[in-house]
């Protein structure tokens, strides 16, 4: 859903008719409101569990016409009666069904596309066992093993429950790790066909990547030669892109410029952002492709 598309949010629950508000892209009807519930091509539904069967109707036909974008189910009764409760309604559990028992996710969800930026946030994550459980603010369910990134094995089995969501949903924070990963980095875990794109961008990261090391060198008026612990061979090849960097040949870098590796990897991405034509790349999408390999390099490569 594009930013100039109409949200519609049907509220049946009225202890969340604070969560919208109404606006140019945001429709607020009431369960009367037969007609324009209709027309509506991206509806959300705020409902309470024992208020299924009052919306019953207009959930069924949106899904039928794959208009119904989140199905918001606020639990207002013991949760082991949740199954009979769409059973006296006459529903099934939808993919898009969200149960919650506070106004945190619900609030992440509309807010994320009211942004039109459903796809990149997170609604919500769990930990069942050895995996990792996240749901994004699209409904896009990710499974993803804590064995699959590096930046997830460094986290003991102990702590892995203790991660926080950035209130926007834009990444899962595990504090005592010192580990941020957004949901492309659950992507590069999980979809084999996002791995494939990642890789073949790889290269051109590499490159980027490269080119903003030596625009930093340059900007703090240092040579090839004043990377000690380097070869002016060894630092041109890393300059030109040529395959990717380790950490130690970083902290290298890093102790040339004064600063500790973090700062150092701040400074190459605020390069790769600031003068991004310096880099030739080609397009808004490719610029972002490239900013979210290099986030995801950072967990997955470049930190100790």
């Amino acid at each position: 859903m594009s930013n100039q598309q109409t949200m519609t949010v049907l509220v049946q629950d009225t202890v969340n008719k604070h969560l919208v508000a109404r606006s140019k892209s945001v429709q607020v009807l009431q369960p009367s409101d037969s007609q324009d519930l209709e027309s509506a091509l991206n509806l959300f539904v705020l409902a309470s569990a024992t208020g299924l069967p009052e919306i019953a109707d207009i959930v069924r036909s949106a899904n039928q016409k794959h208009h119904l974008r989140v199905l918001f189910i606020r639990e207002d009764i013991d949760p082991n009666w949740l199954p009979q409760m769409f059973d006296r309604a006459n529903l099934r559990v939808m993919r898009n069904t969200l149960v919650h028992t506070n106004s945190v996710v619900p609030k992440r969800v509309i807010n994320a596309w009211t942004m039109g930026a459903q796809e990149q946030l997170i609604a919500d994550a769990t930990v069942i066992g050895d995996r990792l459980l996240v749901l994004s603010c699209a409904m896009e369910k990710l499974e993803v093993p804590f064995d699959s990134l590096p930046a997830l094995k460094r986290i003991s089995i102990d702590e892995r429950t203790n991660f926080t969501i950035d209130d926007d949903g834009s990444c899962l924070y595990w504090e005592n790790a010192d580990i941020h990963l957004d949901l492309d980095s659950f992507r590069y875990a999980t979809d084999p066909q996002w791995k494939q794109k990642f890789e073949s961008l790889k290269s051109k990261h590499n490159q980027v990547f490269g080119k903003a090391i030596a625009t930093l060198r340059k900007q703090h008026n240092l040579r090839q030669s004043d990377i000690i612990g380097l070869s002016d061979r060894q630092v041109r090849r890393i300059e030109q892109g040529d395959g990717s960097t380790k950490v130690d040949t970083l902290r290298l870098f890093a102790k040339a410029h004064g600063m500790d590796l973090d700062d150092y990897l701040d400074a190459v991405a605020d390069a790769i952002a600031s003068v991004p034509e310096e880099f030739n790349l080609s397009s808004n999408v490719e610029k972002k492709e490239i900013k979210s390999i290099n986030d995801l390099s950072k967990q997955n490569y470049y930190k100790p």
